[in-house]
């Protein structure tokens, strides 16, 4: 499987593996065992109803009520540990891809794919793919300014955020 595989199963499905925005924490950590503390700042108290954040590998959870809100999965750093199916393993695969490649695997794949239309830093690309609950964004940067089109950027991360209100 490449990051490019995992992508595409990303903007099909609206999640990595078991991983979606709407899944119960408690299903998931049956199969893949507990996560990680994914918290940014750990020892920080969150507000009530405040979602907390756990991890599985390089993939990041927002959770309230045992239902994740959202799916995010940075791939800057140059490769991605990702959650094998097997509890409490990961596997490691390379993360750079950029944008043209994406594009030609979701157009392989039969998936439509909108550039964002919200104001973005000059050096930023984000696709979107309509999904429900959540859609996914990809967000890539620019590395080489004198490259034109999608060839010149990089994925930078990609994100599936439900919409959730505490009951």
């Amino acid at each position: 499987m490449t990051i490019v595989d995992v992508l595409t199963e990303f903007a099909e499905s609206g999640g990595i593996g078991v991983l979606k925005p709407g899944a119960s924490l408690a299903e998931v950590s049956e199969r893949l065992g507990p996560p990680q503390d994914g918290e940014y700042f750990p020892g920080r108290r969150r507000k009530r109803g405040e979602p907390r954040n756990v991890r599985y590998g390089d993939v990041r959870l927002e959770v309230c009520c045992d239902k994740l809100l959202a799916v995010a999965l940075s791939t800057g750093s140059g490769s991605v540990d990702l959650p094998s199916g097997v509890s409490g393993e990961t596997e490691e695969l390379p993360s750079a891809v950029t944008a043209a490649q994406l594009r030609e695997a979701f157009a392989t794949a039969g998936i439509r794919a909108e550039e964002g239309l919200w104001p973005e830093p000059a050096d930023q690309l984000t696709l979107v793919v309509p999904r429900s609950p959540a859609d996914v964004h990809f967000t890539f940067r620019r590395t080489d300014a004198d490259v034109s089109g999608d060839s010149g950027t990089v994925l930078h991360s990609a994100i599936a955020r439900g919409h959730h209100v505490c009951g």
